[in-house]
């Protein structure tokens, strides 16, 4: 410390001092910024100057607190030389980790220890526990969206023309724009509500169909489908009996084919429209990209559109569990309920063989970066890149290990180009760790025909020459 600062017992610069040392540049800097160097004298003359400081109750005021002390400890004051062993002057992990010790301690007897036994412990780390989630979670979430679609299509059917037909095709309820459209908001709408809420828990996937695709395109497992399979005939069910047995109107919301359709227009109605949900499903939240978690604005925009069109000729089921649980709490199955159950699965084939056709042609490449994501653009995708370097690196380590094997290059004439390849691809290796060890297992499995193939062209080239 300057000779020109005076300091009392405690370390505390005074007023004065402090005063004449900010006013003295240090190493041409300006002198205000002198009054940081010892923020304690600061803080202790601001507690002297308050005129409660004698007041018990401000003890723990945080006017009083000194926050360079340590935690639970007592109140060290800086020497000359420097004191760093406050709590600020800690490392920000060792501040953490003493902060979670003191919370432990003070309350620690608020604690009451909870005793899992070594089979729950297990449970919750085996797949069985995941499969209950998903069973439950498809249950609430078919049960909600059916629940909502029913209801709005019990109250949109009220007027109907023929309401002891219990059905909500034009026939039964006549042809009203607003009804159908009202009917075909309830299940879109609802749709994409109860998928946003769900989708993290089982998929939210609520339909068969949508299983049977995720299925064959090996994003569920056989357990799972059936499982969710399970959980959507049962909460559909108990939906249609929760809304026949809570409204006072009579139960309406049954899929049957409108006067003057056929059972084959009936089939390729539902067909068409179940690929085109099916399809959006797939691409937008089966496919990874940036828009996946807006996912269920397009699913739920799909089945509005879909509802639009097929609701007046088959009710618009698209949906086996749709169709499967009003007939199930009426105890009054048609004679072409089994159309709900084909023309879903014609439509599920329909989506999924075009999308498995799209990826074998690979469908990025048509138009890439649509998403603006690197991570789904082949042309800026680094594991592509890599995966290359990894297939070119290894054609040159072959044809230098022929060249090697026939005496090296000093007996053959080169321009470099195989070094070249070589230097390119050493430096993509660095960009995978694992690339280097794929080299060498690639380099180690030689086949003879590489060799004989560049004897072959090398005798080529000395009879040419």
């Amino acid at each position: 410390m300057s000779a020109n600062t005076n300091c009392n017992s405690s370390g505390t610069i005074t007023l004065p001092n402090l005063e004449k040392a900010a006013s003295a540049p240090q190493n041409g800097v300006a002198g205000p910024q002198i009054r940081n160097q010892n923020p304690e004298g600061v803080r202790q003359r601001q507690r002297r100057a308050s005129p409660l400081r004698d007041n018990g109750s401000l003890g723990i005021s945080r006017r009083n607190h000194n926050y360079n002390a340590p935690i639970g400890g007592y109140e060290s004051s800086r020497d000359s030389e420097g004191d760093r062993t406050t709590y600020r002057s800690q490392d920000p992990h060792y501040r953490r980790r003493v902060v979670r010790q003191k919370l432990h301690e003070k309350h620690k007897s608020d604690i009451v220890p909870i005793k899992v036994t070594s089979k729950w412990a297990k449970w919750m780390q085996s797949d069985s526990k995941n499969h209950t989630v998903a069973f439950m979670g498809e249950f609430v979430g078919t049960f909600m969206f059916l629940f909502f679609a029913f209801a709005g299509t019990q109250v949109a059917n009220i007027g109907a023309g023929d309401s002891s037909n219990q059905s909500t095709t034009g026939s039964a309820t006549g042809f009203n724009p607003a009804t159908l459209l009202y009917i075909a908001l309830s299940f879109g709408f609802s749709l994409m509500v109860n998928a946003w809420i769900f989708f993290r828990i089982s998929g939210g996937l609520f339909n068969p169909a949508v299983t049977l695709a995720l299925a064959l395109l090996e994003a569920l497992s056989p357990l799972r489908a059936i499982l969710l399979f399970i959980a959507q005939l049962t909460g559909a069910t108990l939906s249609a009996y929760i809304v026949s047995v809570l409204f006072p109107t009579v139960f309406n919301v049954r899929t049957t084919l409108a006067v003057g359709t056929s059972v084959a227009q009936g089939i390729f109605i539902e067909a068409l429209c179940t690929a085109e949900l099916v399809f959006t499903i797939v691409m937008l939240a089966g496919e990874k990209h940036r828009a996946t978690h807006v996912a269920p604005v397009g699913i739920g925009l799909a089945l509005f559109i879909s509802e639009l069109v097929a609701v007046y000729y088959t009710g618009g089921s698209l949906n086996p569990a749709r169709s499967f649980a009003p007939c199930a709490v009426t105890h009054d199955f048609d004679a072409e309920h089994w159309i709900y159950w084909v023309g879903p699965l014609i439509g599920t084939l329909l989506a999924v063989g075009f999308y498995k056709l799209n990826k074998i042609l690979e469908y990025e490449m048509v138009n890439p970066g649509q998403d603006g994501d690197a991570g789904n653009d082949p042309t800026q995708n680094p594991d592509h890149e890599i995966a290359q370097a990894v297939e070119e690196r290894a054609l040159a380590v072959e044809e230098i290990a022929a060249i090697e094997q026939q005496g090296g290059f000093d007996t053959i004439s080169t321009d470099g180009s195989v070094a070249a390849e070589m230097r390119e691809a050493d430096a993509v290796a660095d960009l995978d760790p694992h690339l280097g060890a794929e080299t060498a297992k690639l380099s180690s499995g030689l086949k003879d025909d590489i060799e004989a193939q560049w004897l072959s062209s090398s005798r080529t080239q000395h009879v040419a020459r």
